[in-house]
């Protein structure tokens, strides 16, 4: 059974076990015998020792009988009997089978006490013999030798032959179970060997005979059949796979190769050899820049050296022969550890898109071209007709109306709005040509709307003089400094808004208000207007709350501008109102562009005569994002509110807090509510205790002194008088004279006239007295805010005031001036004394009371021109200034004088250690001090350089004075 190696085993395995077992069975039984021959002789021992204990006096015949007893029959033994007096007896027995005994032997053993009093015995046993002494108290001696009785093997005996025939028994069960597996092995292999993966269509049981077969051998079988049936199955299905991929492979349209680790190729589809004209070999050495090249060197390196590339990647390649263009997309095969095998290649002819897309190309450059020329010219045109119109109001707004007839006087005003109106008119139209492109020409940037806010209301300051309007600017402390959006865009909004409610207001105020809102406390119109701008249907610019920095409740910036005017009548509002909507529709509608200019051009034509710049400012708020919410009540005023995302906030601080500020008592008298209720909330917000009058009387000053009586030695009284409160009180009063006087020449007027005349007149007498000697009282410190300019207020009024403020009111202006008015005398003579100033000229005493309470300025600067310049101008400007010729010698002087310099203007580059190195040492130290960069290399990747290590703003050479000044007003903390 040589195949049968597996069998063979088991049966010698099985032999092996039995003659194990057998020769242990007859190694126990022998032992077991010698054991009992030895303890047979130990047992003779004995009783030959009790037999002889007994004599008292042993002589030789009784020693000779008690050898001659039975116990001793069948043993050899030698006993050498020795008397006290040295004889000596020797008595011996030697069986048949065994040698005799050859000598006389004296055992020398040690003797040991036994249990018999009368004797002394030992004895030691070996394999073949015991050998012991016996010595009685008489001093007679016994030296005896007894051989072990010999093994008496019977084979008769079945404890002999039963256990050999047993193992005979079972080793022939064991041959013929062998031989029975056998043949089912040989059944099993022959059926094996007939089963073929081609030869079964289905599943069929093994052709086993259950009777004859072991259940085991069934189950393989079956289970041979199974796997036999499921190989077919698979055998098919990759066959069949196998065909697919040779026809996908071979007739596909694109050339498909295949590349080995070291870069040969290996395989290539038909498509491939009819492409590159060449046949695919396999005793060939092709590679995959014999057929394409690229014009890029990296590339053309990296397809010669492939075993560094990992990656999926797509080159733009061309034939060696035929020069068209082809996209290869390349991808590399990995094995089970991770090391690349080799590569798959695709190639796609994309020899007529890239022509396609160098013509596209061409035309888009030519109309790139027509467009920069279109734009040139437009600006050339702007700027050809702003220049007159600019010229003309330059012209028309010096003239003083004052000595000009009425009629001469109404030409000059229609002149000057007919050229306002037509320089808007102008802009709005360039601005509309921005408009038709979309949102493409947006310029989406970190804006500071405190800012802007600040610009467009200096820009309308003099149209709101001109018109007699108050004008209020208030930025709620509680709103994002910084937001993402269109300076441009929005510059252009709050002008147009402005210029709108300053047209349509007589007399009263305009009010620009800019606060931050979240959507609960929009209206439920604009909710969802709202929602759609969240959904997308209308701009993509919409608050997104996962950006945010800091307070994330705020989701929109309200801009209001709220004026006094005729306000807008119920149909002229729903007008409004439906335009809003309509256009938001329409820019929500999927239409082409003829009938999306149709409509607009239907919507526009409905508000045509309700302002000419509210179309303009609709259409910007959408751009970015926003929208646009009307309020209006006829002859009560009108509020438009723009509503913008809250994009990227940043909550710079821009009313600072000062400790000297809570020690202060504003007292201010405002004629507006609406600018007493911003100046009460700003005064909270800086915790300064205030009080504010609407309208004063002798009850007022009586209240007033009684406040004053109570801060007086807690808090340093401040006097804030608006002059149109004070005007109107002197206008009022002037004019019911001189109504007095005439109903006193004409007896005939009712007397309820003057009675009310009367009246009236008392009141504005009361209230006049109350300012005059509000405005006598020389240790009350007052200021005076006005809308008009200095110049034309009375300098009688001027003389009794401290300080001047105009309107809108610049609130880091109202602070610097409570500061000026409040540091006490004593505390200006102390800090005024022994500074020195970057010239090394000691200021005199005369005049340390007034600079030293200016901020100090410390000039980084290696240049001493540029060092001089800045001085001078920060001198200008009113600002103390110490000198720092590098980097290290401005930290050196900031740990010096640290509690006096407020601001740092840093010079990025200079020997020793640059503006850069100096601002990462500064800000690693923890201080916050703000630091202006100067440089002469105005770029944007400058200005990021500076702001990354932790500059506050930047300034570019030359310094420009106006900029510099609002850097530092917006930077040093009052």
């Amino acid at each position: 059974m040589p195949q049968f190696q597996s069998l063979q085993r088991l049966l010698a395995f099985y032999t092996l076990t039995l003659l194990a077992m057998l020769s242990l069975y007859y190694f126990i039984m022998f032992h077991e015998m010698k054991n009992e021959s030895k303890q047979h002789s130990v047992e003779t021992f004995h009783t030959l020792q009790y037999q002889i204990s007994e004599l008292n006096n042993p002589i030789n015949p009784a020693v000779k009988k008690i050898v001659e007893k039975p116990f001793l029959a069948g043993i050899s033994y030698q006993l050498i009997f020795m008397m006290p007096s040295g004889q000596t007896f020797i008595y011996h027995q030697t069986e048949a089978d065994e040698p005799e005994f050859t000598g006389i032997m004296f055992p020398s053993i040690e003797t040991s006490l036994l249990s018999n009093k009368n004797t002394h015995s030992t004895y030691t046993l070996s394999n073949e013999k015991l050998v012991g002494t016996i010595e009685l108290k008489s001093g007679h001696k016994f030296y005896t030798i007894l051989r072990h009785k010999p093994l008496d093997v019977n084979w008769v005996s079945y404890r002999y032959w039963l256990p050999l025939m047993t193992a005979i028994m079972f080793f022939t069960l064991a041959l013929l179970y062998t031989l029975k597996r056998r043949a089912n092995w040989v059944q099993l292999l022959l059926y094996t060997d007939n089963l073929s993966s081609h030869a079964k269509e289905a599943y069929t049981p093994p052709p086993f005979v259950s009777k004859e077969s072991t259940p085991e051998f069934l189950q393989l079988g079956h289970a041979l059949s199974r796997i036999n049936y499921q190989l077919h199955n698979n055998h098919r299905h990759i066959t069949t796979l196998k065909h697919r991929l040779e026809r996908l492979v071979d007739h596909a349209p694109l050339p498909m190769l295949m590349i080995m680790r070291q870069g040969q190729i290996s395989f290539f589809n038909q498509r491939f050899e009819q492409v590159f004209s060449t046949a695919f070999q396999n005793d060939s050495n092709y590679k995959l820049t014999d057929f394409v090249f690229t014009e890029d060197e990296s590339t053309q390196l990296l397809l010669q050296q492939l075993e560094s590339l990992r990656v999926t990647r797509t080159f733009m390649v061309y034939g060696l022969a035929n020069k068209k263009a082809y996209q290869l997309h390349i991808t590399p095969w990995f094995g089970e550890h991770g090391q690349v095998h080799g590569f798959t290649v695709l190639l796609n002819n994309v020899n007529d898109l890239t022509s396609q897309n160098e013509q596209l190309q061409q035309q888009n450059i030519e109309i790139q071209r027509q467009l920069d020329e279109f734009n040139a010219l437009k600006s050339s045109m702007g700027h050809d007709l702003r220049l007159p119109l600019e010229a003309m109001i330059d012209t028309l707004e010096p003239i003083d109306t004052s000595v000009l007839t009425v009629k001469e006087h109404q030409i000059v005003n229609t002149l000057i709005e007919t050229s306002h109106a037509m320089l808007i008119m102008l802009n709005e139209m360039l601005d509309i040509g921005e408009i038709e492109v979309r949102k493409t020409r947006l310029n989406i940037e970190t804006v500071d709307i405190y800012k802007i806010g600040q610009h467009v209301s200096h820009l309308v300051t003099k149209d709101a003089r001109q018109h007699g309007l108050e004008l209020l600017y208030f930025f709620t402390p509680d709103c994002p400094r910084l937001i993402d959006t269109d300076h441009k865009r929005l510059q252009t909004i709050l002008r147009n808004l402005l210029d709108n409610a300053i047209r349509y207001t007589s007399s009263g105020y305009v009010v620009l208000t800019i606060e931050a809102v979240n959507t609960e406390q929009l209206s439920a119109k604009n909710t969802i207007l709202v929602n759609d701008l969240v959904n997308g249907t209308t701009n993509k610019l919409v608050p997104d709350n996962t950006n945010r920095k800091t307070n994330p409740a705020h989701d929109w910036v309200r801009f209001s501008i709220q004026d006094s005017g005729i306000g807008l009548e119920t149909t002229q509002r729903d007008k409004l109102h439906s335009y809003f909507n309509q256009t938001a529709q329409l820019e929500n509608t999927q239409l082409d562009q003829s009938s999306y200019s149709q409509k607009a051009s239907q919507i526009h034509t409905q508000v045509s005569q309700a302002d000419v710049g509210l179309t303009t400012a609709h259409s910007f708020a959408k751009l970015l994002g926003g929208f646009i919410e009307l309020h209006s009540t006829p002859d009560v005023g009108s509020t438009f509110d723009l509503y913008l995302p809250c994009q990227n906030p940043n909550y710079q601080p821009i009313y600072h807090l000062n400790q000297q500020l809570t020690r202060l008592h504003l007292i201010a008298i405002i004629n507006q509510p609406l600018a007493a209720e911003h100046l009460k909330r700003l005064c909270t917000h800086l915790s300064i205790t205030v009080t504010i009058f609407t309208s004063t009387d002798s009850v007022t000053l009586q209240q007033l002194n009684d406040e004053l009586m109570q801060n007086q030695r807690t808090l340093a009284p401040i006097l804030l008088l608006d002059y149109d409160y004070y005007e109107s009180i002197t206008l009022a009063l002037s004019n019911q004279l001189k109504d007095e006087k005439s109903i006193h020449a004409n007896m005939v007027e009712e007397q309820i006239k003057e009675e009310d005349l009367a009246n009236t007149l008392s009141s504005n007498i009361d209230r006049q007295h109350t300012l005059n000697h509000l405005l006598a009282n020389v240790s009350l410190p007052k200021i005076l805010l006005s809308m008009k300019s200095e110049r034309r207020i009375a300098s009688m009024l001027l003389d009794r005031c401290d300080g001047f403020l105009t309107k809108p009111l610049d609130v880091n202006l109202l602070l610097s001036e409570l500061l000026r008015l409040t540091l006490p005398t004593r505390q200006i003579l102390i800090q005024a004394a022994d500074i020195k100033y970057n010239d090394s000229v000691v200021v005199s005493a005369d005049n340390r009371s007034n600079e030293i309470i200016s901020p100090l300025i410390l000039v980084v600067e290696d240049s001493p021109t540029n060092q001089k310049i800045a001085c001078k101008m920060l001198a200008k400007l009113g600002y103390r200034s110490v000198v720092a010729e590098d980097g290290q010698q401005a930290l050196d002087i900031l740990q010096a004088q640290r509690q006096e310099i407020d601001l740092i203007l840093m010079d990025c580059r200079m020997p020793v250690m640059d503006g850069l190195q100096a601002t990462q040492a500064i800000r690693a130290q923890g201080d916050d001090i703000p630091i202006v960069a100067l440089t002469a290399n105005n770029t944007e990747e400058d200005r990021s350089a500076c702001l990354k290590v932790g500059m506050d703003e930047f300034l570019a050479k030359p310094i420009n004075k106006d900029k510099l000044q609002d850097v530092l007003t917006a930077l040093i903390k009052p």
